[in-house]
């Protein structure tokens, strides 16, 4: 058994779960709130993806959405290390992050298994917030439903 075969079996006996990757080095965790998360090894580059959707972005919001994503992904500024990417056959944005595979432990494994989680909670919420927002410009109406100004007097 591998080092990294061994790291995921033991990560599967703390989270409950058949952790194991197949012959094609994959394996697709459903989460206990629904979330998926795909492990993804990378024999070419040595490394195991950690790969999770967080959501679509409608035709309309996607210039503005867009601008966000790639300025917190630049230099990995605001995802620690993943990547943050546009899936244009199943128009979702993505997550991933590479561990490389020399020195991995079971330790490493679980601690990135756990940070991944947390940034993809994280994501899955600001992209749904950077979302609405551009609807919600779009709509002209604020977070109260109201029209815009209406909440301002001019000349009372």
């Amino acid at each position: 058994m591998t080092e990294l075969e061994t790291a995921l079996k033991e990560l599967g006996s703390k989270t409950g779960q058949d952790i194991a990757l197949d012959e094609n080095g994959s394996c697709a965790l459903e989460l206990s709130d629904g979330r998926m998360l795909l492990l993804q090894e990378r024999a070419d580059l040595n490394e195991l993806d950690f790969v999770a959707t967080l959501g679509t972005v409608p035709d309309e919001a996607r210039a503005a959405v867009f601008t966000d994503l790639l300025a917190a992904n630049f230099y990995w500024k605001e995802t620690f290390g993943a990547t943050l990417s546009w899936n244009p056959d199943l128009e979702e944005v993505v997550l991933i992050y590479p561990l490389p595979l020399a020195g991995v432990s079971s330790e490493s494994v679980e601690t990135i298994f756990t940070r991944f989680l947390e940034l993809q909670a994280a994501w899955s919420d600001r992209l749904a917030g950077l979302v609405a927002d551009v609807q919600e410009d779009e709509s002209g109406e604020d977070e109260d439903g109201d029209e815009d100004g209406d909440d301002l007097i001019i000349n009372p």
